[in-house]
Formats: C-alpha cells, structure tokens, sequence
C-alpha cells in the first residue's frame, strides 16, 4: 500500500484553515467538490464560497478538518484515491450493503472509524 507521508497516522495531522489550501488539498487527491461536501454536510454552494474565503469560518472548520482526517485514514487503507473513490460508492457488506459514502451522510462515520481502529491494529490479520 503506498501512502504519502502526510497519510501516515503517525505523522502530524494536516489541519486546513484556508479556503485556498483545502481547495489545494483536495483537488490534488482528486476529490470532487461535491463528494468533499456530501462527506463534510455542506453543500456544493456553500463549499465553493469557503473555498474562496481567505479563512474558513469557524463553524465550518470542525466539520472540514474531520472530513480531511477520515480521507487520509481511509486512502491509507485503500492505496490510492482512485481505490478510495470506488470503495466509498460500493455497497459493502460489513456495512449492511450501504456505501460508506452513505454511512457518512448519515452521521455514522463512527463505523468507518472502528473499521480504520481494527485495521490498523490488525483485528481483521
């Protein structure tokens, strides 16, 4: 599995605070605006103008910085962003056949956490 160092859980976390830098960041993963949106709860709108706010504002920080920690903890585990892309849209069985993108915008993101957890600690091995 190939990761950037930036991906690595143990190096220090990336933390957008720059409209400019998560439009940086997430269009070098390749990630569309709106699958960023749908995984942070805003809309595509409303995206569009943090990206071009010289600060983020508070109330959208949280959920940005949330949505860009569970993407490099997921693209650890999937390879690639290409790898990435695919796997959120596929139904998964662990999952009860919903897409982890469902589970998302359903405010279970928890799940995609515990997964990453036994993972990385090698539950599954």
């Amino acid at each position: 599995m190939s990761t950037t160092t930036l991906d690595k859980p143990t190096t220090k976390r990336s933390k957008i605070s720059s409209g400019s830098a998560l439009m940086t960041w997430r269009k070098q993963r390749g990630i569309s605006r709106k699958l960023f949106a749908q995984m942070a709860d805003c809309s595509e709108r409303k995206l569009a103008t943090y990206e071009a706010a010289p600060k983020l504002p508070p109330k959208i920080k949280r959920p940005v910085n949330e949505t860009v920690r569970l993407i490099q903890a997921l693209r650890e585990l999937a390879g690639d962003d290409i790898e990435l892309k695919d796997w959120l849209n596929r139904p998964n069985p662990a999952f009860g056949k919903k897409t982890p993108l469902t589970l998302i915008t359903q405010g279970e993101s928890d799940l995609l956490w515990e997964m990453v957890y036994q993972l990385r600690q090698g539950a599954f091995a």
